[in-house]
């Protein structure tokens, strides 16, 4: 495992909430240089109504928008001088969004079908985004805290990750409070992030890509994905970006469901459905076993233009936020 680390003389590191590149698919003036690109930023104003007013006219400075100091710091090794985190397992997975975003869409439009890297890989970094976002500690922790029952075998990793739990955090009280959460949520969660995140070996997956790979091809499990864009007469449609850095669909109880923003005008649902409670008891058992039998593949729904799935996913988007909702128009079609 890969973990940045920095001296004295560095003595914060800053972080984005929202990942830059993301921001930068949903950038106001995307032809501009990465330093100079803006996105409009609303303030939540009335949950239950969908209700968000325009920050700034201006928009925001993507380089400098949702920033926390040290917020993935983890102290000091003993006999070392340098401030460990976990910045370089993030960038792992930020690196290919936007190339796995615009290749998709790409795809799709060309009616592609082998698109299994792109939706597998998406997902990963989607999923990372939403592990790592602090407005949404108490759902990770409720998602992957069982990892803390266990702990690296390693004597390095072992040393780092009870450094995550126990080390300095001269950080950790300031930004308790403005994360409305207790030192004990904060350290647990870094240390459920270190789970995982860290590999036991450069070329072996973590346990986060394990439990994807497991959720994609397991026989108990079927995937399906759907991915919305708005285009020609539609195109000035937008598509919002979350505090949260995802969006529930309305709850069903026959499956887990997640939609991300995948750009300014396209947005990517993806429902994990449990067979048997789908089935209901209205399929045959056998029918059931032979289905699970067959190799898992995952099911792709492309969709353009429909406004009513735009609507619902810009309204979930407001009503399920910490704070915020981030656009590259000041029309937000859907909501108020």
């Amino acid at each position: 495992m890969t973990i940045n680390s920095h001296g004295p003389h560095q003595q914060h590191h800053e972080t984005a909430l929202l990942s830059r590149a993301e921001q930068q698919l949903n950038a106001l003036n995307p032809g501009a240089h990465l330093a100079n690109q803006r996105i409009y930023s609303f303030s939540l104003t009335d949950r239950d109504a969908h209700r968000i007013a325009l920050d700034d006219p201006r928009g925001r400075s993507i380089s400098s928008n949702l920033v926390l100091r040290d917020i993935f710091s983890f102290s000091v090794i003993e006999g070392q001088e340098d401030r460990l985190n976990l910045e370089a397992q993030f960038r792992q997975y930020e690196a290919s969004i936007k190339t796995n975003t615009l290749e998709l869409l790409r795809k799709l439009r060309t009616s592609e079908q082998d698109v299994k890297k792109e939706v597998l890989e998406l997902f990963a970094s989607k999923f990372v985004n939403f592990l790592r976002n602090p407005y949404s500690i108490h759902k990770v922790l409720n998602t992957i805290g069982g990892l803390l029952a266990y702990e690296p075998t390693d004597p390095i990793l072992l040393a780092h990750y009870r450094a995550v739990l126990d080390g300095k955090k001269p950080q950790q009280e300031h930004l308790c409070r403005q994360l409305g959460i207790d030192a004990s949520t904060y350290r647990r969660w870094l240390a459920a992030l270190f789970m995982a995140l860290f590999r036991p070996t450069p070329n072996l997956p973590n346990l986060m890509e394990g439990i994807i790979k497991n959720i994609f091809e397991s026989c108990a499990h079927s995937a399906h994905v759907a991915v919305f864009q708005f285009v020609d007469e539609h195109a000035d449609k937008r598509c919002l970006l979350s505090d949260r850095a995802f969006v529930n669909p309305i709850p069903d109880s026959t499956g887990l469901s997640f939609s991300f923003n995948l750009n300014a005008a396209a947005f990517i649902n993806y429902t994990f459905f449990d067979i048997d409670q789908f089935a209901g008891g209205k399929v045959s058992p056998h029918v059931i076993e032979r289905f699970k039998a067959q190799p898992r593949n995952v099911q792709l729904q492309f969709v353009t233009n429909r406004l009513d799935a735009l609507a619902s996913y810009n309204r979930n988007a407001v009503y399920q936020c910490a704070h915020s909702v981030y656009c590259s128009s000041t029309s937000v079609y859907g909501v108020m």
